[in-house]
């Protein structure tokens, strides 16, 4: 594995030692390194973008144990992170309120010194000034500044550690009754949203095996996907999803249905039916419906039964109209995924799905079911090949889309975006999936892939945390 200070590592302690204050009851002693949690939003202190640049700002996010999270308060009172090569730093020495917070390279000098307080605050000592999450705001990427002292939330910390997914997460899965691996990976995944992009890769059955993409991208990267994509509509797939949650990766499973009462292929997916046969109970297409589902939930079971959580992605490219399930407009897509939401989740009761909406290259919010039934959403293109653009336009949309609760990710690629041009156009796609047989082969070049999976901002299997 190439160090990229990102893995979800074990924090080593569970509160900060924090000079002078020994004897405080209210301040425990224990041997840090250690996460520092706002109380306010239970999110942890954090170096955005996971970069030790000096200059980096500082704010909060979900918890995710890494290297950019972990903090050390030392006996003279720098607060260190990144195992110690880099110290908090108020700007410039300044002693003003709204002081910016960065990270920079050990000085020693007084503006790089803090102290733990009692009251669980944690204050500037050149300025006498406390770390404060700025306008007491909550969400992931509030920046923290210096600020007045005032006794508010936003000014507490507390000490936390723990491996992978920090368990004071606080991203609650769509579905309440979700298990516990389900609440792990989506901590996961929201934490590394905005900082990384995790590679995937859908699998064919018919290029001389399953294998055939997972073994182009191995031999010539040395590396494996984060993700596997898989469709329930091919040959049985749970035995290779099986392994790949074993093997440390995440199993995504899609469904090109074919609509009830046609074949179902991927040639049946396109046929037209009428979803409001489709969902009345009673009808022949309701019971085709039904069936199509309970065989999908069948297989998602078996899953379900060795502790793998799913990506479950179903009725993708939301807006489309080549599928069934897309061609009568919005209001209707949203009728038959909520229907399909209720059926697995309530009438089977599957809890380790992560439910994944995706559109097509143009989003459109007509289509999106609701936070209350979704993860994750995204949007998807097929660029001409060699075209490596990180297609920024459509991620905005498909953000729009969806809305700010929820990551979105690219559901289907043929070229794999430039990891640079990624970050330096801002385009957080949560993931990129490429699509199976010559998209991946022959519209991204050796050396392209070589590029991507080399990147650091790209995160493969062998760099996921262990989620069993």
């Amino acid at each position: 594995m190439r160090p990229k200070g990102r893995t979800g590592r074990t924090l080593l302690a569970i509160a900060l030692m924090a000079p002078g204050l020994a004897a405080l009851s209210a301040v425990p002693a224990v041997a840090a390194p250690a996460s520092l949690i706002s109380v306010a939003s239970n999110r942890c202190l954090d170096v955005v973008g996971n970069t030790s640049t000096p200059g980096s700002a500082v704010g909060i996010w979900d918890c995710n144990g890494q290297a950019n999270q972990s903090w050390d308060f030392t006996s003279s009172g720098d607060l260190r992170t990144f195992s110690g090569t880099r110290c908090l730093d108020v700007e410039n020495g300044s002693i003003t309120a709204g002081a910016r917070l960065l990270i920079r390279e050990c000085t020693g000098q007084s503006n790089q010194k803090f102290r733990l307080n009692a009251n669980g605050s944690v204050t500037a000592v050149q300025s006498g000034l406390c770390l404060d999450v700025v306008g007491a705001a909550t969400a992931n990427g509030t920046l923290v500044n210096t600020w007045n002292c005032n006794g508010q939330t936003n000014q507490q910390w507390r000490a936390g550690a723990g491996p992978g997914p920090d368990p004071v997460c606080s991203v609650n899965p769509a579905n309440p009754n979700s298990n516990t691996a389900v609440r792990k990976v989506l901590c996961y995944l929201h934490s590394q949203y905005g900082n990384h992009i995790l590679a995937g890769q859908e699998e064919s059955t018919w290029n001389g095996g399953p294998e055939y993409e997972m073994n182009h991208v191995q031999r010539n990267t040395g590396k494996l996907p984060a993700l596997r994509g898989m469709d329930q509509a091919t040959t049985d797939y749970v035995g290779r999803a099986i392994t790949w949650w074993n093997s440390g990766g995440i199993p995504e499973v899609a469904y090109h249905m074919g609509a009830p009462t046609k074949p179902d292929t991927y040639e049946g997916s396109q046929m037209a039916v009428s979803i409001n046969a489709v969902l009345t109970p009673g009808t022949a297409e309701n019971n085709s419906f039904r069936q199509r589902m309970d065989a999908a939930a069948a297989n998602l079971q078996r899953l379900e039964d060795i502790g793998a959580a799913v990506i479950w992605r179903p009725f993708h490219e939301a807006g489309g109209t080549w599928f069934w399930w897309s061609k009568e407009g919005g209001a209707q897509y949203v009728r038959l995924w909520r229907y399909m939401y209720d059926h697995l989740t309530r009438t089977k009761g599957l809890n380790n799905l992560i439910w994944m909406f995706g559109t097509n290259g143009s989003p459109n919010g007509a289509f999106y079911p609701g936070r209350a039934y979704v993860d994750i959403g995204g949007a998807d293109t097929y660029a001409g090949s060699g075209n490596y653009d990180p297609q920024n336009a459509m991620y905005n949309a498909a953000r729009n889309a969806v809305g700010s609760q929820v990551p979105v990710a690219l559901h289907e690629n043929g070229p794999i975006p430039d990891p640079d041009r990624l970050q330096s156009t801002n385009t957080r796609w949560l993931w990129f999936m490429t699509w199976n047989s010559h998209f991946l082969t022959q519209h991204n070049s050796i050396a392209h892939l070589q590029k991507v999976y080399a990147s650091s901002y790209v995160i493969t299997r062998d760099e996921l945390p262990n989620f069993r």
